[in-house]
């Protein structure tokens, strides 16, 4: 049986996860939507008064007995300073960290180019953690970080080491550990909880968690830079498969050798698709031989014949990968990222036009969209990961024995 410090815990996430949507109401107003009396309602919200995770705002609307009485509302709302979550990227080219407040808006970014795929394995954990390290010390209050999500391109398992993350050249490394103890080294004080993610599943999470307009369908992601990630989410859940390797969509297999086989399994989608795929295509179709992304999207614009070829070649292999993707999936929307992804409004007719071409009569065309989220979308992933944690019920915390129960068990 659920015990009381249990009940409590779950009205007080709940609670939690009513005022972050709403953006805050009145007491009357959370009482009648998680369905208590406004005693037990006042109960919760004092606690988390106490725990500096909500603030009273005069003035800041107005419930239904103020809006009958003609009184100013005051509402209760998540306190921005009330906690803090750290996500950082680890990516082909470059490392990311950020850092989001309780209301999830980013207050800290850090940015920097960094050839990861040509450096030695501690060279990238040593320049990652300093950065991170950077963040934190820039933090008014470092005993307000709930945890740190590091997020890669990679198989992953469940203790957070990555098993292969061939884009960047690394296998059989206990990511988790490796940051945990640079971290410790510098902030002994600081019991930090260090999670690592695929970055393709933290992009799906920064594009779906704070809009509640994908929160009640199937949405498939493809995360396009050196190679392809994806990911699924369900209901505004991340779908990681049975052992967690859901939405490897770079790896659906189109056959012959690709484009690119560089650093690619040759003939999977990402050989086709990817940065260094589209740039060996374009390279091959006249461009000089260091042209770069920039230079293809300007050809693009300027009408150049050889950038024009270069990108219908490329969305035919995309419109290939989608196919597939929507064939098993069915997603209602499925969005594009990363530094590839602006391709796609050069050749988003014939790609959704080769789709339909494939699709049998009566299968619905998805939406397409590309994202807007910026380069740092994995890192601002792995910290709203670290948020959604905190504002999720432990189901295994429900029925614990009477054991006391804290708000930030996960």
């Amino acid at each position: 049986m659920a015990t009381p410090q249990s009940v409590r815990y779950l009205n007080e996430i709940r609670a939690l996860n009513a005022l972050f949507r709403s953006g805050g109401m009145s007491r009357a107003d959370l009482a009648r939507m998680l369905g208590l009396n406004r005693s037990t309602t006042g109960h919760i919200i004092a606690n988390l008064m106490a725990d500096a995770l909500v603030v009273e705002l005069p003035n800041g609307g107005r419930g239904e007995t103020a809006a009958k009485t003609g009184r100013p509302g005051i509402n209760i709302e998540i306190n921005p300073a009330g906690a803090t979550f750290l996500g950082a990227e680890i990516g082909v080219d470059r490392l990311t960290v950020v850092a989001i407040d309780l209301c999830a808006n980013e207050i800290r970014r850090i940015s920097t180019p960094f050839p990861t795929h040509q450096q030695p394995l501690e060279a990238g954990i040593d320049r990652v953690a300093a950065m991170i390290g950077e963040v934190i010390d820039g933090l008014a209050d470092k005993a307000l970080i709930r945890g740190l999500c590091v997020t890669l391109p990679a198989l992953l398992d469940a203790e957070g080491k990555v098993i292969n993350a061939l884009i960047i050249g690394w296998r059989d490394v206990d990511l988790k550990a490796m940051i945990t103890e640079r971290l410790a080294a510098r902030f002994p004080q600081l019991e930090l909880q260090v999670s690592i993610e695929n970055d393709a599943n933290a992009f799906a999470i920064a594009e779906t968690y704070r809009d509640p307009s994908h929160s009640a369908e199937t949405v498939a992601f493809l995360l396009i830079e050196n190679g392809a990630g994806g990911g699924i989410v369900i209901g505004g859940r991340l779908f990681r498969g049975s052992t967690g390797f859901a939405g490897e969509f770079g790896q659906i297999v189109l056959g012959s050798e690709g484009f690119y086989g560089g650093r690619h399994k040759p003939g999977h989608l990402e050989s086709y698709i990817g940065k260094d795929a589209v740039l060996a295509r374009y390279r091959a179709n006249g461009a000089a031989e260091g042209a770069d992304l920039d230079q293809l999207i300007a050809a693009l614009e300027a009408g150049d014949a050889s950038a024009i070829r270069t990108v219908r070649e490329w969305g035919g292999g995309l419109a290939i990968g989608l196919i597939q993707l929507s064939s098993v999936l069915n997603p209602g929307v499925i969005i594009l990222g990363g530094t590839v992804a602006p391709l796609f409004r050069f050749v988003a007719e014939e790609v959704e036009a080769g789709m339909r071409r494939e699709f049998l009569e009566g299968f619905p065309m998805p939406k397409i969209e590309v994202s807007s989220l910026g380069l740092e979308g994995p890192a601002l992933g792995g910290a709203l990961i670290m948020h959604q944690r905190m504002f999720s019920i432990d189901e295994s915390a429900i029925y614990a024995s009477a054991q006391p129960i804290t708000l930030f068990q996960t």
